[in-house]
């Protein structure tokens, strides 16, 4: 399943308005290049260079979804552990326009996606050093799986996860999907209770969208990790499903050795090491994931067959590995 479809409409703003919002940051900058950075869900993204040669990001937020206030506590929360872009402005008054933003700065470099496809792979200590970041952001943890508020701290506990799949099910996203994948899924829950209770064990700071494209690799080859709006508490398969899901311009680049070097570098970092069956665990906590996406009444042409795909495959997968699976 592709990263690139859009949740909310490109936000259009012209060169002016551009120079307004940036001028509450920096009176005396000039802008000499603005440029859409249409790639994204969400947020509305425009790249920027100065006269000086400072290039910075205007991050604007939609007016119905303003995670805003969330992200920016999270990127702080991200900079004192990972490599992560700084923010020098952020303002949700509203007072210029009538959404908030942010201004940070422009990392150099690819998506981790691009990046693959152009190399056709992507070196192990690069994978590595994924993993070790995303076990750093997953040491704070918290008592369920919930919506953060602005300080980062609880501010609504949701479903857990082992239930949410029969809601999901059993709800708008199984009208998305073909009725064999609904009942195969339904049957292999049913097999596997202890499995998918297992998901639920502990609940840390995700992410919340942990995916290629959220994954810059600079020149250096260093990971730097943005897009953190949609960031809540969940279990540690969350953001790992996420990241090894399907891409299909770029899976056959990953094999058994992505895999080990992800796993060796988060266990480096983690509080507890992933259990043996951890890859197993993400594909299935993936498929509430993937099924969220679709839990609504109108979606977007071709995610219902994409995602009927995808957890077509997670569960084959799953099927496939009869020891791993065991529930012991």
């Amino acid at each position: 399943m592709k990263d690139s479809a859009r949740l909310f409409d490109f936000q259009a703003v012209n060169g002016d308005m551009v120079r307004r919002l940036f001028a509450a940051f920096d009176p005396k900058a000039s802008i000499t290049q603005v440029s859409p950075l249409t790639k994204g869900m969400s947020t509305s993204n425009y790249a920027l260079r100065t006269d000086s040669g400072s290039k910075y990001v205007l991050r604007i937020y939609p007016a119905n979804n303003d995670h805003s206030g969330i992200e920016a506590a999270a990127y702080q929360y991200a900079k004192a552990k990972i490599r992560t872009p700084e923010i020098f402005f952020f303002d949700d008054s509203k007072q210029i326009i009538p959404l908030s933003y942010l201004i940070m700065v422009f990392i150099e470099g690819s998506t981790l996606g691009d990046f693959i496809a152009e190399n056709e792979g992507c070196p192990d200590h690069v994978v590595h050093r994924i993993g070790n970041s995303l076990a750093l952001l997953h040491q704070t943890e918290y008592s369920h799986m919930a919506l953060l508020n602005e300080h980062l701290q609880i501010a609504e506990q949701l479903e857990s996860f082992d239930s949410q799949y029969y809601t999901l099910l059993n709800g708008l996203a199984g009208t998305h999907i073909q009725p064999s994948t609904k009942e195969k899924c339904i049957q292999f829950l049913a097999d596997h209770t202890a499995l998918v209770e297992r998901i639920a064990d502990k609940h840390v700071f995700s992410h919340g969208d942990f995916i290629f494209s959220n994954i810059m690799v600079t020149p250096s080859l260093e990971p730097c990790f943005i897009d953190y709006e949609y960031c809540f508490a969940a279990p540690v398969f969350y953001d790992i499903g996420k990241f090894f899901r399907t891409r299909t311009q770029v899976e056959r680049y990953i094999g058994a050795d992505t895999i080990a070097a992800f796993e060796e570098g988060y266990n480096r970092k983690a509080r507890e090491p992933l259990p043996e069956k951890w890859y197993a665990l993400s594909k299935l906590a993936d498929i509430s994931t993937m099924l969220h996406l679709i839990n609504k009444p109108q979606i977007p042409d071709g995610w219902g067959s994409a995602i009927d795909g995808e957890i077509d495959k997670n569960l084959k997968l799953l099927v496939g590995e009869s020891d791993p699976l065991s529930d012991k």
